[in-house]
């Protein structure tokens, strides 16, 4: 079992049959940082083989001109030199960052991360528990104060992230 993005999940169940996508997990997981006027920005950094993301960023900000793909650990220090305008992160990784300003990367919701099982597990007693002991800790990340407490910022950055609960098949 793993938590990926919807993208590599997409690419491991297509090489392995083992492997299915069990369920979404997290929404609305990036934002853009950036600095200055977010409706100057022209330029965005986005991790490498990100489409998903350039397209929903592109969709939401359409005065973007240029979209730059870069290794997800360099887009806050490209942005911080000024290379780019902005960059697509993941809300954990943004909170390295403070001194960035944050929007969200999207108008609606979109699926950031999913549940990938190898198939076999599901249906099982101890996948149940998982399922259970899961959607309990989903519970305590909905409140938005664990986020705030564990990981910094404010509210009004952990609201559009969305943790979802997921049904087990017993």
């Amino acid at each position: 079992m793993a938590l990926s993005c919807s993208h590599q999940a997409a690419h491991l169940v297509e090489e392995d049959d083992r492997f299915v996508i069990y369920a979404p997990a997290i929404m609305n997981a990036e934002v853009v940082a950036y600095q200055g006027d977010i409706q100057q920005i022209k330029t965005l950094g986005v991790g490498q083989q990100r489409l998903y993301l350039q397209n929903l960023a592109k969709e939401a900000y359409p005065q973007i001109e240029t979209v730059e793909e870069i290794k997800p650990n360099m887009l806050p220090y490209t942005l911080s030199t000024g290379e780019i305008d902005a960059a697509v992160m993941d809300v954990t990784k943004a909170t390295l960052v403070p001194e960035f300003s944050f929007a969200p990367l999207s108008d609606h919701d979109y699926i950031s991360y999913v549940l990938i099982v190898r198939e076999d597990l599901i249906g099982t007693e101890k996948f149940d528990q998982f399922i259970k002991s899961y959607n309990r800790s989903v519970e305590q990340l909905k409140d938005g104060q664990k986020l705030q407490q564990d990981l910094g910022m404010d509210a009004q950055f952990w609201k559009q992230v969305k943790f979802l609960t997921m049904d087990s098949y017993e």
